[in-house]
């Protein structure tokens, strides 16, 4: 999807299947970690333009077994 390279400007996220980039730096701090911004701006990026993106899914959340564990 991205690799992770630094260069004299600072730390950037390359694309595997483009020349999109993505710098570290020029995510703001008060949006949370820009690392984690930018990984997530570079896998919206895989996902629109590449059609790939995270393999990962979030757990669906079920409301009904949380009522009874309480």
């Amino acid at each position: 999807m991205y690799k992770i390279s630094k260069d004299p400007d600072g730390i950037v996220l390359l694309c595997h299947d483009c020349s999109h980039v993505d710098r570290i730096d020029l995510f703001d701090e008060g949006g949370g970690n820009r690392r984690t911004q930018a990984a997530r701006a570079m896998q919206n990026h895989s996902r629109d333009k590449h059609g790939s993106g995270s393999v990962l899914h979030p757990i669906p959340r079920n409301d009904a077994l949380m009522a009874q564990r309480d």
